[in-house]
């Protein structure tokens, strides 16, 4: 199921490349980047959260997916050519503290990723397309959409997470 290998894939592009890195240079990014490693570490693990709750008797939705138009042609870049426009800010909600610890976000990384397995593994297939959570950009998205938004941004986060190691290398070597 393509859903399943989307999760299993998860943690491999975001916490295998950061594994062991601890103290200033997990906080350290280049000039004119996104400011810190750890924001790049940690994404949004809280859909999870936000599909889970919706299990709850009556809070389902199940409707037709409501979007603007604008969130018609974000969602149509995120899940069919899997790419994160760029200029687009992260809410609030979603972003990282200021001092995150290292074992924390990778903890709160595999929660995350591991309430959407279990939902992948549990819920009955109509149920994962006719249930809708609302993302704050690209509007209502069902649960394999959700899966497949997860996937795209830790590619997103990936490159970042490769760009800031690289600089890291060359720094050290440098110094």
């Amino acid at each position: 199921m393509k859903v399943r290998h989307q999760l299993e894939r998860l943690e491999r592009l975001v916490l295998e490349p950061v594994n062991g890195l601890r103290g200033p240079d997990w906080q350290r990014a280049p000039a004119g980047e996104v400011k810190r490693l750890s924001d790049s570490s940690a994404p949004c693990p809280g859909c999870g959260y936000r599909c889970q709750r919706v299990r709850a008797p009556g809070r389902s939705r199940y409707h037709e997916a409501s979007s603007e138009p604008h969130q018609t042609i974000v969602r149509h870049l995120l899940l069919g050519v899997g790419r994160i426009p760029t200029g687009i800010q992260s809410p609030e909600p979603v972003r990282p503290h200021e001092d995150p610890d290292p074992e924390l976000v990778a903890a709160q990384f595999r929660v995350g990723v591991e309430r959407l397995a279990t939902m992948v593994d549990t819920w009955p297939e109509q149920r994962q397309l006719e249930v809708f959570v609302r993302h704050p950009i690209a509007g209502d998205l069902n649960l394999p959409e959700w899966v497949r938004f997860h996937y795209v941004h830790c590619r997103h986060h990936a490159t970042q997470i490769e760009t800031r190691l690289s600089w890291l290398k060359q720094r050290s070597g440098a110094q």
